[in-house]
């Protein structure tokens, strides 16, 4: 371990979620117990016989250009078009931004390291349409640029002019969490000031719907607000959703050169692969993410006060973390809350880490942690509290923030309060 490392800070923060454009939207909702999972309307053109499910926690009425001063170029992509809008209030809170939507001269480079489980699949969608419905003359010869996975990272660096590295993580559900990993690790051992970091997804289109669907993986319920039921003994399966979150990160001694406020203090992240089946989690996976996110910041289990579960509400997932979590911090009960926020936000993939990193912020900042909705009964084989139902006051100090995704790749952060 590098004994010089430095200290990294949050300093900005943007989302785009199915309760509206900002952290504020995102906040409100997940803290009130509110869901943001209903029907589909204007998405897609389903047959009922074909989607027994047709609900989603979809980001409905959004329009890029309603958001940014410039214009965007990317027309089809919803996922980008996102994560654009998200990384715009990042860049504003953090002070990166001059009024004209341009880079502060004196705080650039900035890097953008964006996480994507699906990637641009709009623009790969329409792409394939157009293919097999007018045949290969009618495909634009812009589909292949905007449909590559580095698209999300390369626009923001675009839109923004930010001449930092640009990359993206994928990595199906921990893209984002391992994103924002990456740029902690860059920054703290010096090889980038600051980072712009985070992930997008937007996976309710025609074909990627239809393949979820068919995974039967996914939740059945009368009323969409009831499906996604984490750590419930009655849950059975996930509920697609879609977002993005993007935060600003940087060295402590940027932040303080530049008056930059600090939000929160990142303390360490860990990962690891299960190494055993490309959708089957293991409990010796997830246990070895969060003890070596627990070792990188020279922690005792016993100091995280605030656990955001992964909890995709499929009875494997569920199980498999329940009993991990069990090992690595024993039955904590009362001591530490551990909920789901995918029960109102459903499964964004690979912008679900980095909204429930956001999530865990503002936690630390308001003392409060959120609920798991429909937790009406607890599965009783592991005695985790998941806050079910209401959110509660609690003062936190440490919180940790878990992604475990299909491939085995699982990914844990650790956060700290802002001193």
């Amino acid at each position: 371990m590098n004994a010089n490392r430095r200290e990294v800070v949050v300093t900005g923060m943007g989302a785009v979620s199915p309760f509206g454009i900002g952290v504020e939207p995102l906040w409100s909702g997940v803290s009130g117990g509110h869901s943001g999972i209903n029907w589909i309307e204007d998405v897609l053109d389903l047959e009922p016989a074909m989607y027994p499910i047709r609900y989603a926690a979809a980001v409905k009425n959004f329009s890029v250009d309603e958001h940014l001063k410039r214009h965007c170029e990317v027309r089809n992509e919803k996922s980008v078009q996102m994560g654009l809008v998200a990384a715009r209030e990042a860049l504003v809170q953090a002070g990166l931004l001059t009024p004209d939507e341009l880079p502060v001269p004196e705080a650039n480079p900035v890097a953008v390291i964006a996480g994507s489980g699906h990637g641009p699949c709009h623009e790969a969608d329409a792409g394939y349409h157009e293919y097999f419905t007018r045949g290969p003359r009618s495909v634009r010869p812009a589909t292949l640029a905007k449909s590559m996975f580095n698209s999300l990272s390369s626009n923001i660096s675009i839109h923004f002019g930010l001449t930092g590295t640009n990359l993206v993580i994928a990595s199906a559900c921990s893209s984002g969490t391992l994103a924002i990993g990456l740029a902690a690790t860059l920054i703290r051992d010096g090889f980038l000031e600051r980072a712009l970091c985070g992930g997008a997804d937007a996976p309710i289109t025609q074909a990627i719907f239809t393949g979820w669907t068919n995974m039967r993986v996914m939740a059945r319920h009368n009323e969409p607000q009831k499906a996604s039921r984490p750590f419930d003994a009655k849950r059975n399966g996930l509920v697609l959703g879609e977002g993005a979150a993007m935060v600003v990160l940087e060295s402590c001694a940027s932040a303080e050169r530049r008056g930059a406020r600090p939000l929160a203090r990142l303390l360490g992240h860990g990962t690891s692969s299960d190494a055993y089946h490309i959708t089957a989690p293991t409990v010796a996976g997830q246990v070895a993410a969060m003890r070596a996110s627990l070792v990188d910041a020279q922690l005792e289990p016993q100091r995280v006060e605030y656990l955001n579960l992964h909890g995709t509400a499929t009875r494997a997932n569920d199980e498999t973390e329940a009993l991990a979590v069990a090992e690595v911090f024993g039955r904590p009960g009362d001591r530490m809350p551990a909920s789901s926020t995918k029960s109102m936000l459903g499964h964004a993939l690979g912008a679900s880490g980095a909204l429930e990193f956001v999530i865990c912020v503002q936690v630390l900042s308001h003392g409060f942690v959120p609920p798991t909705i429909n937790c009406d009964e607890p599965d009783p084989e592991v005695g985790l509290d998941y806050v079910p139902h209401v959110g509660r006051d609690h003062p936190v100090r440490i919180a940790m923030s878990n992604s475990f995704a299909f491939g085995g790749s699982n990914a844990c952060i650790l956060l700290g309060r802002n001193q």
